[in-house]
């Protein structure tokens, strides 16, 4: 990375960090509020939950959360590079046809970072006749 790219993402880091103190102390202060007017339905929970989730998108896109990348490829700028390859050399066009080639029909299956697999179609075997029935 260069002095410029890492600058904006240490900047990033910073104004993360600030909203991840604010989000603390707004809902500390929405607690705060629930306990003194009587306690009853744990209200703030809809807001801790809902910026919390924020939060969390936040952090994995900054790359805080490097296990989720396994769970969730897609989300990386890796697999982006390898899902681009591999639709060219599958050669895909930018409508998502697929171009005509010589050779065995492939099945692609968009959105898993392997190569295209052959597709081999199994006949399925004659059937016998029935017995002739008795009686």
């Amino acid at each position: 990375m260069t002095e410029s790219e890492v600058r904006k993402y240490v900047h990033k880091l910073r104004r993360f960090y600030t909203d991840v103190l604010i989000y603390g102390v707004v809902n500390l202060g929405l607690i705060l509020i629930w306990a003194i007017s009587g306690a009853g339905y744990f209200w703030p929970i809809w807001v801790i939950i809902g910026w919390g989730i924020g939060l969390g998108v936040h952090a994995f896109s900054l790359g805080l959360i490097p296990q989720m990348n396994a769970m969730i490829p897609f989300m990386t700028a890796e697999w982006e590079d390898q899902e681009v390859r591999r639709l060219m050399e599958a050669g895909h066009t930018e409508n998502g046809k697929e171009e005509k080639k010589a050779g065995p029909k492939t099945e692609m299956k968009i959105g898993v970072p392997s190569a295209p697999k052959k597709v081999i179609r199994k006949k399925a075997p004659p059937k016998k006749p029935a017995p002739p029935k008795k009686g």
